[in-house]
């Protein structure tokens, strides 16, 4: 027993330095948006006098947990981390403990599932080591929360349908309804789990109507009971809560609606997630071998449909707990996946059902009775390793935001105007009152002659220009045609064609650029992963350039 934990209790310990490692990356400036909005929403409350977070479009046990963590630190150990700087970083920490806690439950799921060591290993080892579980490890963001429980509540579901009697069920209910509880209040969108939960409650007790209604009530009460715990003022400011799911939803459902969003636009449906998912998330080898699992997978529970004789075909195929794993995380993808608004981070909870079919397709592949499979597992595993240390080499490096504060401090004369963009994280990050700094609306609309006339007068008294990431140039220039877009912006595209052509009387005198990158000497291998979802690049590796009038 000893023996088959010793694999694991090594993967874990993996796994923690590569989610520690460069955890301080961006030197404490709160240089991720959605990670700085939930610590001022933190910094607010105080466990027990004020916890209305007046903030919903993420859920309240996150926040509470960190403020909670905070406070009970301070208390017991003397310390001052309740504030905006000390719970950046015990919030990234609490983000490494729960991803820490998905790889332990991947390692149960396979173990559930096929019941072989070897499959345990590559499914826990795949997910530890997959650069995009580690770098959402590195903030703290609701989604790595989200990931820990939708994979709790799969292992008990999977552990409920295992259940021989009726006096275990009602235990396994509770728990479902505390676990589904915490995912609500993590995420709303997890709602989309309740008719799979539903489904599995009646299936297992389809022979007695009695039970049945016993187990979907009795969830019912325990899943709002305890939403109501979790997110009291989801219900005390339910107007409010409503008001900003409405707004998500509608967010989630036009990309046009917010200038973040606008990367978006005419961007596929589930192809656009699968890209980025194959190339940044997992990686080309992860993700090959995720593919080929599933497909053994699903051929492997086809057959034994096909060849099962004790139960009808129908029966054994709906209770089948290898079916109930394959659709839950089916629907998520489906249901996500259509979303207009495509965030790398929202398909985040379906990486450990991406990592176990990984670890099951090189199991099918070793397994495989020729010598040169070994050679070829080995190769993979080498492979998976190398790639993944590229991408944590970013963290090896300094925050290319701080590169240019520290270069424009060094070159840019006190005094001088720059021109940034809005919606854009402004640059010095600090000894900014130096400067005058002019903003450019660049994402007004209309794209006319008025707004250009105001823009250009700020550009003839500008001495410098600072693009600070990717945010506003790749989609608005994308956004040209205004036959094909709703909101099109070809003078905005043409001013950045212009600008990068050096057409407009500036010069680019700096350019700031972190990439995964591999290093053996004078030999030197980087990828350049500016193709990415803007996500995945622009909180902790942004592309920056500075330009001089001429």
């Amino acid at each position: 027993m000893i023996k088959n934990k010793l694999p694991l209790v090594l993967i874990i310990l993996l796994a923690l330095f590569l989610r520690v490692y460069g955890v301080n990356w961006d030197q404490g400036f709160h240089l991720h948006p959605d990670e700085r909005m939930l610590i001022m929403v933190t910094d607010r409350l105080k466990f027990f006098n004020q916890l209305n977070p007046d903030f919903f479009n993420y859920g309240s046990l996150p926040i509470y947990i960190l403020r909670a963590s905070a406070q009970l630190i301070d208390t017991i150990f003397r310390m001052q981390i309740s504030n905006y700087v000390g719970m950046l970083y015990l919030g990234r920490y609490l983000s490494i403990i729960f991803d820490i806690g998905t790889i332990i439950l991947i390692y149960k799921i396979s173990r559930l599932l096929f019941n072989n060591i070897k499959i345990q290993i590559y499914s826990t080892l795949f997910y530890s080591v997959a650069f995009f579980p580690i770098q959402n490890s590195h903030f703290f963001v609701v989604d790595v929360f989200l990931t820990f429980f939708t994979t709790l509540l799969l292992l008990l579901l999977l552990k409920y349908l295992l259940l021989p009697s009726w006096s275990d069920r009602p235990k396994m209910v509770v728990v479902h309804g505390i676990v589904f509880a915490a995912m609500l209040s993590t995420k709303f969108t997890a709602i989309i789990f309740l008719p799979i939960i539903s489904l599995i409650l009646i299936f297992k007790n389809r022979n007695s109507l009695r039970k049945c209604i016993f187990d979907l009530l009795f969830f019912y009460l325990l899943s709002s009971i305890f939403f109501f715990i979790f997110m009291p003022y989801a219900f005390i400011e339910y107007k409010r809560f409503i008001s900003d799911i409405s707004e998500q939803i509608k967010m989630n459902n036009d990309p046009y609606i917010f200038p973040y969003t606008l990367q978006y636009v005419s961007t596929i449906p589930y192809l656009y997630y699968l890209r980025n998912i194959f190339f940044w998330g997992l990686g080309p080898l992860i993700s090959t071998l995720s593919l080929l699992g599933l497909i053994f997978f699903v051929r492997y529970q086809i057959l034994k449909i096909k060849y099962q004789k004790h139960t009808s075909k129908i029966k054994y195929f709906i209770f089948n707990m290898n079916f109930l794993y394959f659709i839950f995380y089916i629907l998520y993808f489906i249901v996500i996946g259509r979303s207009a608004v495509k965030f790398m981070r929202y398909m985040l909870p379906i990486y450990p059902f991406l990592t176990i079919m990984a670890g099951y397709g090189l199991f099918q592949i070793s397994n495989i009775k020729y010598q040169i499979t070994k050679l070829l597992t080995f190769s993979f595993l080498l492979f998976t390793f190398v790639w993944s240390y590229m991408f944590i080499n970013i963290y090896s490096q300094k925050h290319t935001r701080i590169s240019a504060t520290e270069w424009i401090l060094q070159n840019i004369p006190v005094g001088s105007r720059i021109a940034i963009e809005h919606w854009d994280d402004g640059l010095p990050l600090f000894a900014g009152e130096n400067y005058k700094h002019v903003e450019l609306p660049l994402y007004g609309q209309p794209d006319d002659e008025k707004k250009w006339q105001e823009i250009k007068e700020k550009l003839n008294s500008t001495e410098y220009i600072i693009i600070a990431s990717n945010r506003l140039y790749v989609p608005l220039q994308k956004l040209s045609d205004c036959k094909k877009y709703r909101a099109c912006y070809p003078k905005t595209a043409e001013y950045y064609r212009k600008l990068f052509n050096q057409q407009l009387g500036f010069k680019k005198v700096a350019e700031f650029a972190v990439y995964p990158k591999l290093e053996v000497g004078s030999w030197k291998l980087e990828v350049d992963d500016q193709s990415a979802d803007e996500s995945f690049t622009v909180y902790d590796h942004p592309k920056i350039m500075i330009f001089k009038k001429i």
